[in-house]
């Protein structure tokens, strides 16, 4: 029991610390509540993020809770990447790379009740933690004024900061091929953005300026899942599933800010005069109905045995058009994706590289970002599952998930176009804890 309690002290200690090092300049971040971040596993990630219908008994799909039914021992689940983000503009021409660190998630699934006759999961219960979007961008644009008898250069910084996370409890129950879930959490956030501009002028002097937003948020959250599996053959099975959320309501207050103001020797804004300030602002945040459907041909034989091969497609959308920021909506517009994917397992047993899980996968779809042109998406993705080497005398089962993906959004028609390459490791867990011992 210490060491899993050394295990878990340490998984924290690294995920506040990463929390802390996230860092990406988006500019699209600066619309809707931010980049939305992946809500898949890592394990499915590598798939192209086909996850509706998937279920195993060694990892946590939090995105169909309805899963949660197919657990069998308790599972610790944990995952982090590193991503590399290009940017590409076309007038003017530039480029711009920058890498962090970043959270993926943090969940702990327990099978609570067990079928008495078959000794299986009917009902698993999983909490965690995770990022849902993130808002980070820094944009500095110099150009020229000439309006009237105005002639003069210009800078203005763009610059936003901010994100939203969820802290949630899932159940799933299983009744046969039948399973359904619910995850139900406290999603909480804030969004900070601005834009100071500077005139560069060397005869005339003028004060710079401020526009700034700050906005905090928070509120219920919820999805729900359903599964169904369905036997075609000896060793082959269907399974299909879907998952959703229906419209949702986050509360918040901002505080929004004009101002003229100058710079101290630290670099820091410092207020000259207040031209217009509204603090606490009480609003509300439209979070929209969004939805997903799958199918996966699974060639597993027996029930509990891993799979040699299983391949899905997934199809995913989201009402944007209705997301609404304190009463006031964003260039954004309804975004639907399709992705695929499948996994192998080579020949069970013979050798180490013959029990690991390869994967493959790509999505294509439509952003939910709509500033200049519609923002098309792709992304190809590979990956692998790494076992682990058994502790002698014990139930724990330990596997590496790998994920490499590559992708763009936008293209020439764009403004920015976006590339990029993520690397994401997950760390899964499983241990039959709650066993009395028989001898000492």
């Amino acid at each position: 029991m210490l060491k899993r309690i050394n295990v878990l002290a340490m998984v924290l200690v690294v995920f506040c610390s990463l929390s802390q090092a996230q860092n990406i300049n988006s500019p699209y971040s600066r619309y809707g509540l931010g980049d939305i971040v992946p809500n898949q596993n890592i394990l499915n990630r590598g798939m192209g993020g086909v996850s509706t219908a998937y279920y195993d008994y060694l990892s946590l799909n939090f995105l169909n809770p309805a899963s949660y039914g197919r657990l069998q021992t308790v599972t610790l689940d944990f995952g982090f990447e590193i991503y590399d983000l290009t940017l590409r503009s076309q007038n003017p021409s530039r480029k711009y790379s920058d890498a962090s660190p970043l959270i993926s998630y943090f969940n702990l699934g327990l099978p609570v009740i067990k079928s008495k006759k078959k000794k299986e999961t009917i009902l698993g219960v999983v909490v965690g933690l995770r990022p849902m979007t993130r808002v980070s961008y820094k944009i500095l644009r110099t150009e020229r004024l000439t309006t009237g008898t105005l002639n003069d250069s210009v800078a203005t910084l763009f610059e936003g900061i901010g994100g939203s996370q969820q802290v949630y409890i899932g159940t799933g129950l299983r009744l046969g091929n039948l399973s359904i879930g619910i995850n139900a959490g406290y999603l909480f956030g804030s969004k900070d953005f601005s834009t100071r501009r500077i005139f560069l002028n060397d005869t005339v002097t003028y004060y710079k300026s401020n526009h700034q937003t700050k906005a905090t948020y928070n509120g219920f959250h919820s999805n729900v899942g359903i599964q169904y599996t369905a036997k075609l053959g000896k060793t082959t099975v269907l399974r299909l599933g879907a998952q959703g959320r229906w419209e949702q309501v986050l509360h918040g207050e901002q505080d929004v800010i004009r101002e003229s103001f100058e710079y101290d020797a630290n670099q820091a804004g410092l207020r000259l005069d207040s031209v217009y300030q509204v603090n606490d602002q009480k609003g509300d945040v439209n979070l929209p109905v969004s939805y997903s459907v799958g199918f996966i041909l699974d060639n597993s034989g027996a029930v509990g045995n891993p799979s040699r091969w299983l391949i899905g497609v997934d199809y995913a959308a989201t009402k944007w058009s209705k997301y609404k920021f304190f009463n006031e909506q964003d260039p954004v517009q309804d975004s639907w994706e399709v992705k695929v994917g499948g996994q192998m397992i080579p020949v069970s047993g013979k050798n180490y590289w013959s029990n690991v899980a390869y994967r493959v996968g790509a999505n294509y779809g439509v952003d939910y970002v709509n500033v200049d042109n519609v923002l098309n998406k792709w992304s190809v993705s590979f990956g692998a599952g790494l076992p682990m080497r058994k502790v002698n005398y014990s139930n724990q089962t330990t596997i590496i998930n790998t994920s490499f993906e590559f992708g763009k959004r936008g293209n020439s028609s764009n403004a920015v176009q976006e590339s990029f390459f993520r690397f994401s490791l997950g760390l899964s867990m499983s241990d039959i804890w709650f066993i009395k011992r028989k001898y000492d």
